[in-house]
């Protein structure tokens, strides 16, 4: 991450955190300036608004992405355009690696709010599980022949081809079973027995059963179905790493509010 990234990332916390209390982004980035009443520009980080429905609120921002703890020097900085602008409402500093005791100090005394944004560290993950492995056993019922014993055929039918949803068995009573049944029932069957063994079910069908096709057009007369199959057992691992859940960690060091953000943008409150 660069500080470039750092401020797009805090925009985009604040601008989901604030959607329920309808706040919005006015602005960002480097480009972005607002003029006091000073006359100077001021280059604005993030700058925020929400309306109570009488008067809208605006938040100058600003982020220090710095390789040290910010002092009071910076904090009076903010303050100072936060009173330039007339407009702004509240300044905030977001810094990667916290603040100096002056730096709290004299924020507080000025309702400027400060909000460490980081990586979590080693310390962070003391305590916790940092990745979990999960292993997987998933069993599979497969099909590994099905065959028609057949006593005369009306229709030449490849069975590699049949849609077991379209075929159906009728017989004598005028009951009706598709093949698709005939295969369900077996499955289940081999769902329940032992891993990597066939298994055969010769299934005897009572006398004048036929084999018909979605249009009621009988295709032969069988006599029995027999199903081999086997139930296959799989091993399957995956590890469920920390880091993919916890990319960024923020803390409202005033409101005293803490968060986790992941990188695909999910936020949770953990305070």
């Amino acid at each position: 991450m660069d500080w470039n990234t750092y401020e797009e990332v805090t925009k985009n916390i604040y601008e989901v955190l604030g959607k329920k209390a309808g706040v919005t982004i006015v602005g960002w980035g480097n480009n972005f300036k607002v003029k006091g009443r000073s006359g100077v520009e001021h280059q604005i980080d993030v700058l925020t608004s929400h309306s109570d429905g009488i008067h809208s609120y605006f938040t100058d921002i600003e982020c220090k992405y710095w390789d040290q703890k910010i002092n009071k020097d910076t904090v009076m900085k903010v303050k100072s355009i936060v009173d330039d602008c007339l407009f702004f409402n509240k300044g905030v500093v977001v810094s990667k690696e916290g603040f100096t005791e002056d730096a709290i100090a004299y924020a507080k005394s000025v309702n400027v709010g400060l909000v460490i944004l980081r990586e979590p560290t080693k310390d962070d993950w003391e305590g916790r599980i940092k990745t979990i492995e999960l292993q997987m056993h998933i069993f599979k019922p497969e099909i590994i022949k099905y065959e028609q014993v057949v006593s005369e055929v009306f229709k030449d039918l490849d069975q590699k081809q049949v849609n077991t949803d379209e075929y159906v068995y009728k017989f004598q009573d005028g009951t009706i079973k598709s093949i698709k049944n005939i295969i369900d029932d077996f499955l289940k069957k081999l769902s329940m027995g032992k891993t990597e063994i066939e298994v055969t079910d010769d299934i005897k069908f009572p006398e004048d059963t036929f084999l018909q096709d979605s249009e009621g057009n009988n295709i032969a007369r069988v006599e029995s179905v027999k199903i081999t199959g086997k139930l296959i057992s799989s091993t399957y691992t995956t590890e469920i790493h920390g880091e993919d859940r916890v990319w960024l960690m923020m803390k409202s060091i005033f409101e005293k509010k803490t968060y986790i953000i992941s990188k695909n943008g999910e936020i949770k409150d953990v305070s």
